[in-house]
């Protein structure tokens, strides 16, 4: 509610604030809702629900920022889910006697074995940041963390003939999985990604991207150079895909980026790190 009093700014009257206090406790009964549906499928064994323990067996620092890549593994009683490209995991840590909850993208295609996340040291913006701050500072090789199993409808359109991907910082953790995967379908051709970042010292998983992608299909761009229309062009057709993840101060520019290529709605794919401002602006209270 603090993010949405700030984003309004005078606008954020009593009455405007307590209607979206009601509207946000509906939402937050829908998700419960919806929650509990999903639950419900996963059967009676109780280590099939909600958090379970997993061990983390590997902890690196990737790029500058600093990003951190973070592998998983489930301890004993505990299950790994298969999962989607693009779906992501709840991670639940407990600071302070409150628990925090960071949801994160799963970076790896599914093995079977281990799940894989990345996050950067926190930003005002992210709203993982606690959960990431208490991970880089407390949580080592070697500890646990409370897992909730893959969740979300955001991934590949499997039909789609050409994907162009587009990210800002840390929203380059939605797309990793989805890359690799085209890469194992023997699709890796039909890949366009546009990394955006304040360095290239911050462009996580360049190296692993350049493997895949030739350099006409992998642009790295810096704060120096914005994203733009001029940058796109001939990088989109009208069978073109477009999957953008980021800040809302990035996609702006993003989706200001692909006005004027005509692409309907249906075939534009957003992950917005603030939810909460993503929906502000859908609704348009400005």
């Amino acid at each position: 509610m603090q993010a949405i009093k700030e984003y309004l700014g005078d606008k954020a009257t009593p009455e405007l604030m307590a209607a979206w206090q009601g509207l946000y406790d509906l939402i937050a009964t829908t998700f419960i809702n919806q929650e509990k549906e999903l639950y419900n499928k996963l059967g009676d064994n109780e280590h099939d629900k909600g958090f379970v323990p997993f061990t983390v067996i590997k902890k690196d620092e990737v790029a500058s920022g600093p990003t951190y890549s973070l592998t998983l593994a489930p301890q004993e009683g505990s299950k790994l889910f298969d999962y989607q490209p693009g779906q992501y995991i709840t991670l639940r840590v407990e600071k302070g006697g409150v628990l925090h909850h960071g949801h994160y993208p799963l970076i790896e295609p599914c093995n079977g074995a281990t799940y894989t996340v990345a996050f950067k040291h926190g930003n005002d913006y992210d709203q993982n940041a606690i959960v990431s701050e208490e991970i880089i500072h407390n949580r080592a090789v070697g500890s646990t963390i409370l897992v909730s199993p893959p969740a979300g409808s955001f991934g590949l359109v499997n039909d789609a003939k050409h994907h162009l991907f587009i990210s800002g910082g840390i929203g380059i953790t939605s797309f990793m999985a989805m890359v690799q995967e085209l890469k194992k379908q023997g699709k890796a051709d039909s890949i366009t990604l546009v990394e955006c970042v304040r360095t290239e010292g911050h462009a996580a998983f360049a190296a692993i991207l350049h493997k895949i992608l030739s350099p006409g299909q992998y642009l790295i761009l810096t704060q120096e150079e914005p994203i733009s229309k001029a940058h796109l062009q001939g990088k989109l057709h009208p069978d073109t895909h477009v999957y953008m993840a980021g800040s809302e101060a990035f996609l702006t520019m993003a989706e200001s980026a692909i006005e004027g290529f005509a692409l309907p709605k249906s075939q534009i794919h957003v992950r917005s790190i603030e939810p909460t401002l993503r929906i502000l602006k859908s609704l348009d209270l400005k």
